[in-house]
């Protein structure tokens, strides 16, 4: 998976902050995908703008790699309709069938969406172990992030919150902020409809506050 970066222009404090990747928009159709035994590998989230929950990463070991492409919606189990649903709740009634010897996903897909890395191509994509183990549940954490550089990248999603794409080594948020981690607001400032670079910019004009409030939205695996 080839992840694009996007920097904030001209600005050196931009540079700093949480840069911004781009992402595409277009119409959406809708696609089956039959899942089989067992577990899924695949994070789901609650865009808290509402709507049907979608596909926020992939496990490497995923069996749906290939089928199921980041950003997915997901509008129906087995023919029955989940859109009112929250991840969590997706989340259990798929685990209540994965004994199933399959389970039929209906999903709601943007033509020009990103498609899921293969199981070669997975290696390079931006998926960490942390990404699997410390989401089970969806919630909001609230992170303090001090003066300076941040080390991580955000990347924007059609109809949802910009979420981390990734976390660069020596970042001083490690342990705190977590891959797929939806950026909701920044100093009690509603962020939740604004782009990723525009983030970035208000971050960056924080750059030199002794402190800043992040909460972010985390999602859940199935």
């Amino acid at each position: 998976l080839t992840i694009l970066r996007e920097e904030a222009p001209s600005s050196d404090e931009a540079k700093d902050a949480l840069e911004a990747a781009p992402t595409n928009s277009s119409s959406e159709d809708f696609i089956h995908v039959v899942a089989p035994e067992g577990k899924l590998g695949v994070v789901v989230a609650t865009s808290p703008q509402g709507g049907p929950v979608y596909v926020a990463d992939l496990r490497e070991d995923s069996p749906l790699l290939g089928k199921v492409h980041l950003g997915d919606k997901i509008i129906a189990i087995d023919d029955d309709d989940v859109q009112q649903l929250s991840s969590i709740e997706v989340s259990q009634l798929i685990a209540r069938k994965s004994r199933n010897p399959q389970r039929k996903l209906t999903i709601l897909r943007e033509e020009d969406q990103e498609e899921a890395p293969s199981s070669d191509e997975a290696k390079d994509a931006l998926v960490a172990e942390s990404a699997f183990l410390d989401t089970n549940s969806e919630h909001t954490v609230t992170i303090i992030a001090p003066k300076g550089k941040l080390g991580v990248v955000l990347q924007n999603r059609g109809g949802g919150s910009p979420f981390v794409s990734d976390i660069r080594e020596g970042s001083v948020l490690e342990g705190q902020i977590q891959l797929n981690d939806r950026i909701l607001s920044v100093d009690d400032q509603d962020v939740r409809e604004l782009k990723a670079f525009h983030i970035s910019k208000i971050l960056a004009s924080k750059n030199q506050n002794s402190a800043r409030k992040i909460v972010v939205s985390r999602g859940t695996i199935v």
